[in-house]
């Protein structure tokens, strides 16, 4: 545990270190190696947030929260759409044998941010982002072996990384509340997910269509976050830093054909104005919380 503490800053590890440590404690005794884990993650993710100044009284905090939902179904939908990528490359012919295994590697370590992606909405929030955090570092892994260097890995993963964060640095106490409340739920959104990205990664998807294997997850994962995600978006500047993930994550898919791009850039300008035009109104820009 004190080693925990330590990655807070020393004012705050001086103040509340004593009483973080005993709910600590209280929290994984007589607990199993897997809540011992998880609480350790909670805490490290707690003290990370401590260090940047994103608790849930600031203005950075509560605006972190708003757009985390969408930066984590921006990360499943990007995750898919590599995975539609690379499943079907390492199979293909002309892809020399040494680079097989590692586009198989990057075709699972996608899978794992989809389904982390999916815990994370479905309301296993900590588990899931976690969940994805590892996916990125696998996958980063993989591609610095791919390629040969550090340089090429961060330059291809960093939005892919930022957005898992702004997931993971979400405060705890205004996290998403939990869409699914049971071990069969969490399982039947699993077994979803996998199915969802096997039909889009064998599918037909081909030259305009392709975006669809970007669009459709995206769309299924904000079904997921459900209305409250959106109830939060309250400011026009918070529906654009929302949609951001989705523009950036989607590059790759967007750049494949003529139709989405706009598409995306037309319902992204429609929805802040709709927001900023609600809230000089006086009424709240997507209904109550």
């Amino acid at each position: 545990m004190t080693a925990l503490l330590k990655l807070y800053p020393a004012r705050f590890r001086r103040e509340f270190g004593d009483e973080i440590a005993t709910a600590y404690h209280e929290a994984t005794r007589g607990a199993g190696r897997a809540a011992r884990a998880r609480e350790a993650l909670d805490v490290t993710g707690h003290a990370l947030r401590m260090r940047l100044g994103l608790g849930s009284a600031g203005r950075r905090g509560r605006l972190l929260a708003a757009v985390a939902p969408f930066a984590t179904a921006a990360v499943g939908a990007s995750a898919l759409w590599w995975t539609g990528l690379m499943v079907p490359g390492a199979t293909a012919s002309w892809l020399p044998m040494e680079l097989t295994l590692p586009f198989l590697l990057l075709a699972v370590t996608h899978f794992v941010m989809v389904l982390g992606a999916a815990m994370a909405l479905a309301g296993r929030w900590s588990a899931g982002t976690w969940t994805v955090l590892a996916g990125c570092a696998a996958t980063a892994l993989t591609d610095v072996i791919r390629l040969g260097g550090w340089e090429g890995a961060l330059l291809l993963r960093s939005p892919l990384f930022l957005a898992a964060l702004v997931a993971l640095l979400c405060p705890a106490d205004l996290r998403p509340q939990p869409r699914v409340r049971t071990a069969a739920g969490l399982g039947a959104v699993a077994l979803w997910a996998t199915l969802l990205t096997g039909v889009l990664t064998v599918g037909p998807l081909a030259g305009p269509a392709a975006g669809l294997r970007f669009a459709i997850p995206a769309a299924a994962a904000l079904a997921l976050a459900g209305r409250p995600a959106f109830a939060r978006l309250r400011t026009a500047p918070a529906v654009l830093l929302a949609a951001l993930p989705f523009a950036v994550l989607g590059t790759s898919s967007w750049t494949r054909d003529a139709y989405t791009g706009p598409v995306l850039l037309g319902l992204l300008l429609a929805a802040a104005t709709a927001v900023a035009v609600r809230r000089r109104r006086g009424g709240h820009p997507l209904g109550g919380d």
